[in-house]
């Protein structure tokens, strides 16, 4: 299980007497269930738009028994959006399936305006899988940040940086597979110019937020932490179903 509701709460800088939300979807993902005797649809079972603490405090039990019942996941970008530009881009959008013809069903067209929306305080996610690379991508992460600063006329060094409360790199947060840093904006060519397979992702679903039992068992390896791990197993021949691991205990 991943639980990131406390570490996502840290994240708040606003409140329900502002104009701004956390956009919240439960979405369920086909390549989790292969293998199951069921047709899984992919997509988003429900949204929210969180606009405190307090409000991610009372949605988080219905939030955590909708994952477990579909065996979905839940996001939340951390970049804080207005609901004024969502209005906007919302009416925008509408005018423009009524001049061309297109009848669409307003939750997605409410849902599709809220993943497109811009914030004004964006976050980015790194998404890091292999965890013998954490260190190395901190590093260049808080080095490209500096660089960005200075290049701003700023005077400011990494250790300013994290000394400070409003550190480029805002939080840390596990995986399924790794973790992933929220992180202020940074250079991201150079970025991929040393890390070229590590995803950024900047205005997507967000970071994980909650993954149930189901889907969150995992091997990882006790020396580097990496989830890229084989097994031997005892398999039955003639219809594939996994019986057990192969262990050294006899």
């Amino acid at each position: 299980m991943i639980d990131n509701f406390e570490k996502v709460k840290r994240m708040f800088y606003f409140n329900e007497a502002n104009d701004m939300f956390f956009h919240l979807q439960i979405v369920q993902r086909a390549k989790d269930h292969k293998g199951e005797n069921k047709k899984v649809k992919e997509g988003a079972i429900k949204t929210y738009f969180i606009r405190s603490r307090e409000h991610l405090d009372r949605v988080k039990e219905e939030v955590i028994l909708l994952c477990e019942h579909y065996g979905a996941r839940a996001y939340i970008n951390v970049a804080g959006k207005d609901f004024s530009a969502l209005q906007n881009l919302m009416l925008a959008k509408m005018a423009e399936y009524n001049l061309s013809g297109t009848v669409r069903d307003p939750i997605r067209i409410l849902n599709s305006a809220a993943g497109e929306l811009k914030s004004r305080c964006p976050r980015w996610v790194v998404d890091v899988d292999n965890m013998s690379m954490l260190a190395n991508i901190r590093k260049k992460v808080l080095e490209l940040y500096v660089k960005a600063q200075k290049e701003k006329g700023l005077a400011i060094s990494i250790k300013d940086i994290a000394d400070r409360s409003t550190a480029c790199i805002i939080a840390e947060l596990p995986t399924k597979s790794g973790v992933h840093l929220i992180s202020r904006p940074f250079n991201l060519k150079e970025f991929h110019d040393t890390f070229p397979d590590v995803d950024v992702h900047k205005n997507s679903m967000g970071t994980v937020l909650y993954i149930p039992n189901s889907l969150s068992h995992r091997y990882i390896c006790s020396e580097c932490g990496s989830p890229n791990v084989q097994v031997q197993a005892w398999v039955n021949a003639n219809t594939n179903e996994y019986v057990d691991d192969i262990t050294d205990n006899s």
